[in-house]
């Protein structure tokens, strides 16, 4: 709060009365639209809730009235009547089944051959209990401990693979203690030949029941694989407004059923698509049914509010409009209060740049009156200070001892390396001597008269410089070459070569076992002043390529670490040829691992096309 009174006292007077009539106008019609829209969306966003769990609701239920029909379906193994001629008056009903597949009602020779035939016929049965039923298995084994298993289905005839259908239910590690209808999460059926589809299994098992209560002997498990259309054509009932996703889920997150076919068969949990609760997401869910399953129904909020936001944006709309009125009102009516002290402050800008003869005219004899008369005085008095010389005389004073002090440091420094050189040839040292020269030379083209441009010929001078001095350090194992005919009559900016090739040695030479050969080559190319720096060193793989050809095009002046820039050598060489001539010029580097860089500097051809030609194409 602070802070915006100080920002306040800041303004002038024509924007704080604009401000206030804006504040006065605009925020409470603000406030009112906001608050209106957000209970609009929030009471929206209750009914939307209050629906979507009525519809997931009756999904539910008809969920649970099918699966109650197959509950049903699957009770068959205890009920089933095997036909005349097979099941005799004294069997009991219930026991009929155990009686087939232990096979004690026929012959031991055709024992196997009307055990399989009366299966398949009680598959049957089963299967046309309900036209999505895709297929009917039973998994078991006999007193005996032999393994049995049988599987029927109309629209497939062919089942070729058990250990696939075993997997697909999850056989061996089944809960042979369930004595309720058990559900399998949906799957495919590549068990059975022909073409694939998707199923869910549901699934019953079958018991000894002559032994006493609690302690029945399982004998196998009844399997009905169900067509996904099933579930499809009740969840397609689900048409309300906006964009809702329904899974039919268990406790454990595995589903069963969703709108979103990519999760269908798959846990919500593990996968991370379990939907949550959000502001831009409604979330409903139901209570789980007798069968473990539950309908969950994630809302797009964005979607389903889109009529609403289309309203409240019509809203701000009519607002913004209104608002826009009643600034141009208020700037309007602020501008014609404030007009006269406007005058004033041009009058008074004109002083402040230096017509002092002009003055504030006085035509009233209020506040701004006096003000104006106070500020004429101040006026006349502040000339006679400022037409006086030696404020004049004090700031010569001072340039004139700036530019001294800006001569004599590099002089100093050029007679300390002459002192050094000579000494070094009274000791008869001529290497020492003619390096102090050759750096010598360096510093007075770096820190003297700084021109602009240079003759392309002094460049390459002072490139060779550096290489003798760095051939002195190593014992002459950089060689290095020139081509660049007429170099002494085209000008290129100052310092651009030097930087190439030391980064030439630095990155690719010296990592080398610091021997190679650096080519230095000017020619006329597509009508551009080319300047190459080639060298034979290690080269660049194409990562690091793109990383200096990243940071060429990047506004950083290097690389950055924990103590300085890096790398700010070919970067600013970079920079200074398009400042000068635009980002068609500049530096191209292309590089081969183990084989060597080119560094290519292109630059405007200097004196026109024809020139260029005279000096580099011929």
């Amino acid at each position: 709060m602070g802070k915006i009174k100080k920002l306040f006292r800041h303004l002038n007077l024509y924007h704080k009365f604009a401000l206030a009539m804006i504040a006065l106008g605009l925020f409470p019609m603000l406030i009112l639209t906001t608050v209106m829209s957000n209970r609009m969306l929030e009471g929206y966003r209750e009914a939307l809730e209050e629906n979507y769990e009525q519809a997931a609701v009756h999904a539910a239920s008809s969920v649970e009235n099918m699966l109650s029909v197959y509950d049903n379906a699957s009770k068959l193994s205890y009920q089933y009547n095997f036909g005349e001629g097979t099941v005799y008056e004294d069997y009991t009903d219930y026991d009929n089944l155990r009686r087939v597949l232990t096979g004690e009602i026929y012959e031991p020779g055709e024992r196997s051959q009307r055990r399989a035939l009366e299966m398949q016929q009680f598959l049957r049965q089963v299967e046309s209990t309900d036209g999505y039923i895709y297929a009917a298995h039973f998994l078991g084994e006999t007193e005996a401990g032999e393994q049995l298993d049988f599987h029927f289905s109309t629209i497939s005839t062919y089942f070729r693979d058990l250990q696939a259908f075993c997997d697909s239910v999850a056989y061996e590690s089944w809960d042979r203690k369930a004595k309720t209808l058990q559900l399998v999460v949906p799957h495919g059926t590549a068990y059975f030949g022909g073409m694939e589809r998707t199923v869910f299994s549901l699934a019953r098992n079958y018991y000894d029941l002559r032994g006493a209560v609690g302690q029945e002997k399982y004998v196998g498990t009844l399997f009905l694989d169900v067509d996904m259309e099933k579930l499809r054509l009740i969840f397609k009932k689900m048409q309300l407004q906006g964009d809702a996703d329904f899974y039919l889920i268990n406790e454990a997150g595995d589903c069963f059923y969703a709108t979103r076919t990519d999760c269908i068969g798959v846990n919500l949990e593990r996968q991370g698509k379990m939907p949550q609760e959000s502001e831009a997401q409604l979330v409903v869910l139901t209570k789980t049914n007798p069968y473990g399953l539950r309908v969950l129904a994630a809302v797009d909020t964005q979607n389903a509010f889109a009529g609403l936001y289309s309203v409240r944006y019509t809203m701000y709309a009519f607002l913004a409009a209104a608002g826009l009125l009643l600034v141009l009102a208020s700037f309007w009516f602020s501008r014609r209060l404030t007009r006269p002290i406007h005058s004033m402050m041009e009058q008074m800008g004109q002083i402040g740049g230096g017509h002092f003869d002009l003055e504030l005219p006085v035509e009233t004899n209020d506040e701004i009156g006096v003000l104006s008369a106070r500020f004429n005085q101040m006026s006349r008095e502040l000339k006679k200070y400022i037409d006086q010389s030696y404020l004049a005389r004090i700031r010569q004073n001072e340039a004139e001892l700036t530019a001294l002090k800006s001569q004599i440091y590099p002089h100093f420094l050029y007679n300390t390396l002459e002192i050094i050189r000579m000494t070094a040839l009274e000791n008869q040292d001529q290497t020492v001597s003619q390096m102090i020269e050759a750096l010598s030379e360096q510093i007075h083209y770096l820190i003297g008269p700084m021109q602009d441009m240079v003759p392309l010929e002094k460049e390459i001078d002072i490139v060779r410089r550096y290489v003798y001095l760095l051939n002195c350090r190593i014992q002459g194992k950089v060689l290095l070459q020139v081509n660049a005919p007429g170099s002494g009559q085209v000008t290129v900016p100052k310092l651009i070569l030097q930087p190439i090739v030391e980064n030439a040695y630095v990155h690719g030479i010296k990592p080398k076992n610091g021997r190679g050969s650096i080519l230095v080559e000017a020619e006329q190319k597509d009508g551009k002043l080319s300047i190459s720096v080639m060298d034979n060193g290690t080269g660049m793989d194409q990562e690091a390529l793109a990383r200096l050809e990243q940071l060429l095009a990047g506004d950083a002046p290097g690389v950055k670490n924990e103590y300085n820039w890096q790398s700010i050598g070919l970067k600013n060489v970079h920079d200074r040829i398009r400042f000068l001539y635009g980002e068609t010029y500049g530096i191209r580097v292309t590089s081969t691992a183990g084989v060597g860089t080119i560094v290519e500097v292109l630059l405007p051809c200097p004196g026109g096309e024809n020139h260029a030609e005279n000096d580099f194409g011929r």
